[in-house]
């Protein structure tokens, strides 16, 4: 396919690493470029990243794309980011991090929910900014850094997220979304703005935090410096991009009331899009400001049902380069339903949808003499589905029905895997063209719509995302997998105490 200019850049900033795609002027991907980083767990319930990681992985991706596709930087029209939500990164005066970014699954502000808890019931911080009470979102993480590092408190001028801090990079502007802002658990989301009731008690001044914009605005111009940096020219157009949940929904179609995806990355998680705030009555599920203005979207995700796939392949297989995946994948596909009788527990941080337990840990059941790697290999990917139905049973509490339901996110180029979903799950997904780059062509759309001046996305949806088909259950495995379901879901509420048992212990004694 001959591709033509103009070009766009778009990056999705994500967990396990940063994605740079170009898209060209008819809406076409022409090539994406992927650098892989670590966290940094410093001990159990810990996760952090050094964000000048992220901003490496930037230049890194956006040389190679630009040098391997020979675009010149004048073809360049615009730039734009999503990243990982709900992180906790102080900058000072300067623009400069004061310390690592404090990732969403990082566990330790569990004290801080406590002493929110005794002043606020949880159902009022719920309702009022659509976050379940939890050491997940940043408000508790910012009332942890006051508390546990004042020397770094002191000096913060902004608490911003991920997407920002590259925003802040390419223009020196410091900006957010209300994406990014509806998951610190300190922004009202129906009046779309941050709440002093909650920041006043936190001791966090609302000057502290960034005033929310529409991702579609222009947050400024790639600065000399930034673009020295980047191979690009200076003056291109910056957007101010999202949180990578709302681009992933826009990347995934699901921009009209009721319609659903099914995300796989390094959290499973389904994400609803919604004309009104809708709100789970037992307060489980997060509701979110979307990206298309009056919009909102549910996010419901297990914290690391697709991060324990890459751990138990960095970890406990045998090394096999780019394609270890592809060789599992076959070998997995040997294996029948159910894994040989071997139940995975994928809640190696803490979980969140529906038991909100950060104490919970992860677990192999029914391990015997005919296991084999490929029997583990096949759990893991079936309790990441198993973690998807609980959280679509959760949901069907209060939604009466998804219009419609996509499937997306890395583990979506996994035929085995996107398969045992749609089993375990027993409904019919739309297969998109590119489902694991569908927050990077979120982005595109923010860039598109901006530059061409639209006030909709959809109006040039159908221009950049494309679909392929439809998957459909396999109704013999349906009903395995029915048996199989009720099974894990007897297996936290047996060991959540021997959990929490083990957490403790480690704690008080240490761990290496």
């Amino acid at each position: 396919m001959k591709f033509s200019a103009p070009y766009t850049l778009a990056f999705d900033c994500g967990t396990t690493g940063c994605k740079g795609i170009l898209v060209d002027g008819e809406g076409f991907l022409v090539d994406k470029v992927i650098r892989k980083y670590s966290s940094i767990s410093l001990k159990s319930g810990y996760l952090e990243q050094n964000s000048m990681t992220w901003w490496a992985s930037i230049k890194d991706t956006t040389r190679e794309v630009m040098k391997k596709n020979d675009v010149k930087p004048d073809e360049l029209t615009g730039i734009g980011f999503c990243g990982t939500m709900a992180a906790a990164l102080p900058i000072d005066r300067t623009g400069k991090t004061l310390r690592n970014a404090i990732l969403y699954a990082d566990m330790r502000a569990t004290d801080q929910c406590e002493e929110l808890v005794k002043s606020f019931e949880r159902k009022y911080i719920y309702n009022l900014t659509g976050n379940p009470l939890s050491p997940v979102y940043p408000l508790a993480k910012w009332m942890w850094i006051k508390e546990n590092e004042p020397e770094v408190f002191e000096k913060t001028f902004k608490f911003i997220q991920p997407k920002d801090f590259l925003v802040l990079k390419s223009t020196d502007e410091i900006v957010t979304d209300y994406v990014d802002a509806s998951a610190t658990m300190a922004f009202d989301i129906n009046k779309r703005k941050w709440t002093d009731e909650l920041l006043n008690f936190a001791g966090i001044p609302s000057d502290m935090l960034p005033e929310p914009q529409p991702s579609m605005n222009i947050a400024g111009e790639l600065t000399g410096r930034a673009a020295g940096e980047l191979g690009l020219k200076k003056g291109l157009p910056v957007v101010v991009g999202s949180g990578d949940t709302a681009a992933l929904l826009i990347g995934a179609r699901s921009v009209e009331h009721a319609y659903a995806t099914v995300y796989l990355g390094a959290a499973a998680e389904i994400d609803l899009t919604t004309d009104k705030p809708l709100f789970d009555p037992d307060g489980r599920i997060p509701v979110r400001c979307h990206a298309i203005p009056d919009m909102w979207f549910n996010s419901a995700s297990s914290v690391t049902s697709g991060t324990a796939l890459t751990w138990f392949v960095e970890h406990l297989c045998e090394s096999g380069g780019s394609r270890l995946y592809e060789k599992l994948d076959r070998k997995a596909l040997k294996i029948s339903p159910g894994s040989g009788g071997l139940v995975f527990m994928p809640y190696l941080s803490g979980e969140r949808v529906p038991i909100w337990d950060p104490k919970a840990r992860g677990a192999f059941i029914g391990i015997n003499l005919s296991s084999r790697r490929a029997h583990f290999y096949r759990a893991v990917l079936e309790g990441a589905a198993f973690s998807l139905r609980n959280i679509m049973d959760t949901y069907k509490k209060f939604v009466s029905d998804f219009r419609g339901i996509s499937m997306s996110g890395g583990g979506a180029e996994s035929e085995i895997w996107k398969h045992i979903v749609v089993d375990v799950l027993g409904v019919r997904c739309s297969d998109l063209m590119y489902p694991g780059d569908a927050g990077a062509i979120g982005v595109a759309t923010y860039i598109g719509a901006a530059l061409e001046g639209k006030n909709r996305i959809v109006d040039i949806l159908d221009k950049i995302v494309r679909l392929k088909g439809t998957i459909l259950p396999n109704e013999k495995e349906k009903a395995i997998y029915d048996e199989f379901y009720r099974i894990y879901c007897k297996c936290y509420p047996a060991v959540a105490e021997i959990m929490h048992a083990l957490v403790d212990s480690q704690t008080r004694f240490g761990a290496r």
